[in-house]
């Protein structure tokens, strides 16, 4: 991997994201100004989501930390594909496609304990102690297992499991992603909270009346693409549902900036949130 174009480019990216998000403050001044300040304003801020019909928990005002990642996107699991066993698998185009040649019985109400007890065996599959069950992207047919990166998880199907159960409560097949020497590309910087990010995205206009925040969680999503680099950015990630509506939308807030992220990765699309595993 060139480290050196990768930083190259990446602080390039960097200012010119700075640049935009200053003049997109800048337009909102105003609005943040009068409405926002810290502690007890947040608090009424959030009240006033909940007096426009708009279903919230309880969110913390802690901040975190958080880095710029990088990973590479290269064949490493067609290399290694062939230490597999009881299983059939392929690899198309950086992606590894398996099916068992036996399903797997799993427990119908915590399939996921199964399959967390086999991750260390590299024959059931390749660097699985890297990657952890993603409850907010599993659903009743589908096991996720997201990829961890300095503390958090990455949401992106270029580093994701995917496993495909059948009606009968079976592991039939998978789907594997995988980014190799993921590292820091600066040092950690501190992030916004979640009600910070949750007030920022109801003065984006990006949270309708009459929905419910279903969930939010801190992780990272993807910047841009070098070749086969990859650089990611610590991310709010947040799901609203509308009421009566089993469609879960999610939202994106750039975890530094506190900008609106709208591109949004495959991995990231709606979904029906009817069918999550508890």
């Amino acid at each position: 991997m060139n480290f050196r174009r990768i930083e190259i480019i990446f602080l390039v990216t960097f200012i010119a994201i700075d640049i935009f998000l200053f003049g997109m403050f800048e337009k909102n001044n105003d609005l943040q100004t009068e409405n926002v300040s810290q502690g007890d304003s947040n608090s009424k801020i959030v009240k006033e989501m909940r007096n426009d019909q708009i279903k919230v928990d309880d969110v913390s005002n802690k901040k975190g930390f958080a880095y710029y990642i990088s990973g590479t996107q290269n064949d490493v699991l067609r290399n290694q594909m062939g230490q597999l066993v009881n299983q059939t698998p392929r690899y198309i185009d950086h992606e590894l496609e398996s099916e068992f040649k036996e399903p797997i019985t799993v427990s119908k109400d915590a399939p996921q304990k199964t399959v967390n007890r086999m991750l260390s065996d590299p024959t059931f599959i390749l660097f699985g102690d890297q990657y952890t069950y993603n409850k907010e992207l599993s659903t009743a047919r589908n096991l996720v297992y997201s990829q961890k990166a300095m503390g958090s998880l990455m949401y992106s199907s270029e580093a994701q499991i995917k496993f495909t159960l059948n009606t009968n409560y079976q592991i039939v097949s998978y789907t594997q992603t995988y980014l190799q020497g993921i590292r820091s590309l600066r040092e950690k910087s501190e992030t916004i909270s979640e009600t910070r990010a949750l007030i920022w995205l109801y003065q984006y206009n990006e949270i309708p009346n009459n929905t419910k925040v279903a969930w939010t969680r801190l992780g990272y999503t993807k910047l841009l693409s070098i070749d086969n680099d990859r650089v990611f950015i610590p991310t709010w990630i947040i799901a609203i549902k509308p009421q009566n509506s089993t469609q879960t939308q999610i939202k994106r807030i750039n975890a530094f900036t506190g900008g609106i992220i709208k591109e949004t990765d495959e991995n990231l699309k709606n979904s029906q949130s009817s069918s999550e595993i508890n």
